[in-house]
């Protein structure tokens, strides 16, 4: 019958039809699972004339008998044990498409601009733990100088400015300070009778210069044996005795350093730092936010928040 249709009544038949639905096909395989209608329909809490109904409207639409009666109940014909295999695709299919979609949460990118202080005191790590916790939440990391950074924080190019609290324009959200600690390795000679070795960040940040100004204060004589843009190649030079330095006490403990608080030295210096948000703060910003909270306990610092 259905091959002496023409084209066009063939597609207005299967208008009228429908299409196969993942419903029925659940169904029909809860049917051929079962054995039988009726056990099918206790299963799924279903009248059995509801299940029987919805099976032939399901061979409607394939145009096929899919199932034969017998004594020993129903059996499946050959087209229903070709739609066997088909259904199965279908549904597994379908499960996996709204698993994948409905777990699939829309990124949210977070462009946080850092001076190079920043990493060193190791506040880059806490906003990578960060990133582990929430995947769904981009993080991109720019480490540039301060003047690059008003600017892009003018534009509306970064979302927040973690850096000096007077090296950028504006009000910050949060500011707090990270002490600092004279740092060598264990087998490292001090003393005020020799020039003192020192192992220091390149970078023009207040706190060097007062770390040096403190020296000249206690006339403590002293020469840069060292000094690098980044806190690893810093660590190493003082792991491997090339002189003392400044650090965190968390980057002290991570490369097993000593602190040298009865070398007679100055005070060491603090780091200073604020968070500036840009004209409008998203709630994956305010995470970071908190996040740079985190890293700041996480380093052993005494933080002074002054929340907005």
């Amino acid at each position: 019958m259905f091959d002496s249709l023409s084209k066009g009544q063939k597609m207005g038949t299967q208008a009228q039809v429908g299409e196969l639905e993942v419903s029925l096909l659940r169904m029909f395989l809860t049917v051929v699972d079962r054995g039988s209608i009726g056990k099918a329909a206790t299963a799924v809490d279903m009248t059995q004339p509801a299940v029987s109904q919805q099976m032939l409207r399901l061979e409607r639409i394939v145009g096929q008998k899919l199932f034969a009666r017998g004594r020993n109940g129903i059996t499946l014909t050959r087209h229903g044990e070709i739609l066997v295999t088909y259904a199965n695709r279908a549904v597994e299919l379908n499960d996996e498409t709204l698993l994948r979609l409905r777990e699939r949460k829309v990124s949210e990118q977070v462009v946080i601009g850092c001076s190079a202080d920043v990493a060193f005191a190791g506040l880059v790590p806490g906003l990578a733990r960060l990133q582990t916790i929430r995947p769904e939440l981009e993080l991109k990391i720019v480490v540039e100088t301060c003047q690059k950074l008003n600017a892009m924080l003018r534009a509306n190019d970064l979302d927040l400015v973690i850096a000096g609290p007077n090296d950028v324009t504006g009000v910050a959200t949060s500011t707090w300070r990270i002490s600092l600690h004279w740092a060598a390795r264990r087998t490292v000679q001090v003393a005020k009778s020799r020039s003192l070795p020192l192992v220091l960040l390149d970078t023009p940040g207040q706190w060097r210069r007062e770390l040096l100004d403190s020296l000249r204060l206690a006339e403590w004589e002293w020469r840069i044996s060292f000094e690098s843009p980044s806190l690893d190649a810093i660590l190493s030079a003082t792991q491997t005795g090339l002189g003392v330095s400044v650090l965190p006490m968390e980057s002290i403990r991570m490369a097993k350093l000593i602190c040298l608080s009865d070398a007679a030295l100055p005070p060491s210096p603090t780091l200073e730092f604020g968070i500036f948000s840009g004209a409008t703060l998203s709630n994956a910003a305010r995470m970071v936010l908190e996040a740079v909270r985190t890293a700041v306990a996480d380093t052993d610092a005494t933080a002074h928040r002054q929340l907005n």
